[in-house]
């Protein structure tokens, strides 16, 4: 049973606002804790749970319970913060921070440049990283997951409703569950094993819709029908060869091509220092160019104004006045 605004847990502890959303197996609630400050609380849905068979069940309710202990540990400022796990009647929860901000889905809307595309994702790159090294994959990087805290440049990725252990084998998860455009084919199969290199492709399909505003064609059409994916260099011509290489390396169907690493990819979109020293170099070619043809036009009017000068009359120097020249002929004579 959902809960409902003014419902309490953990004996008035935290009070229900109102229902987000619902994912995979959970429900997304907001919350108000005692201190009147906002929060998440995250339950696996019991209706949904009802619908699987008892074995699928209990391992379902242990996954929640040792991904919740491990993404405890996953401390890093580009993700969500987890606080504390607890049982509420039947209902499994995990309470963590409210991120109040817009979601890449929704900035994406509006004009991105590359170089603000990039801040973003090599944030989002360096949790996954963080999130990998608990042996945890995230399982649904897209747009809408990824929070822009307060509006600022800080990019924070939420919902690890598919979060899985690099050991699970998908056997419960279905097609439908799967955000097109976004999820490798690998986790549409059953009996497959996740790896990192299944988070690199949904990053790398998240920086193609920020580059290009389109989703990607979904993997499974690519895979299955042939499907050509439009590289992002041909909807958008302004972004570089590199980023548009490293993002169809990063969406290779076979995740034995893509990059093994979250690190191994991001470096393929190039160092910071590299983006900056290539702006401020493009900067300084471009005042090269505009002060070089500043003093030619100035050497241009100078060299008209010159002409006009002397074309002209009233700007011709007038000749010296002729004065008559003094011959002892012509000087007066005194008077007798």
């Amino acid at each position: 049973m959902a809960w409902v605004a003014g419902d309490q847990l953990q004996g008035g502890r935290y009070t229900i606002e109102r229902e987000l959303r619902r994912g995979r197996f959970g429900i997304t609630y907001l919350v108000r804790n005692k201190n009147n400050n906002r929060q998440i609380i995250k339950t696996l849905d019991v209706n949904l749970l009802t619908s699987l068979s008892q074995s699928d069940r209990e391992r379902v309710e242990t996954m929640f319970w040792q991904e919740a202990v491990k993404l405890t540990r996953c401390q890093h400022q580009h993700i969500v913060k987890f606080a504390e796990p607890f049982k509420e009647a039947e209902s499994s929860c995990l309470v963590m921070e409210y991120v109040d901000g817009v979601n890449l889905d929704e900035r994406s809307q509006l004009q991105i440049t590359e170089e603000q595309a990039l801040v973003y994702i090599r944030q989002i790159g360096e949790a996954l990283i963080v999130v990998h090294e608990n042996n945890l994959i995230h399982g649904d990087v897209r747009p809408e997951n990824i929070i822009l805290r307060g509006g600022k440049p800080e990019a924070v990725l939420i919902d690890f409703d598919l979060a899985l252990d690099f050991s699970n084998e998908l056997t419960t998860r279905r097609a439908k569950e799967n955000a097109d455009g976004f999820a490798p084919p690998e986790l549409y199969a059953k009996t497959t094993k996740p790896t990192g290199a299944s988070d690199i492709y949904s990053l790398a399909a998240t920086l193609y819709v920020l580059l290009t505003g389109r989703i990607p064609v979904d993997a499974l059409k690519r895979k299955l029908d042939n499907i050509h994916l439009p590289e992002p260099k041909e909807i958008n011509p302004q972004i570089s060869d590199r980023v548009n290489k490293a993002i169809l390396m990063g969406m290779k169907l076979d995740p034995q091509e893509r990059p093994q690493t979250v690190k191994q990819w991001i470096d393929s979109l190039g160092s910071t220092e590299e983006a900056t020293e290539h702006k401020t170099t493009w900067n300084w070619d471009k005042k090269i160019q505009l002060w070089t043809l500043v003093i030619g036009a100035i050497a241009a009017i100078g060299t008209l104004l010159s002409g006009i000068v002397g074309w002209i009359p009233i700007f011709k120097p007038s000749p010296p006045p002729t004065t008559p020249s003094l011959s002892p002929t012509s000087l007066p004579t005194k008077a007798p």
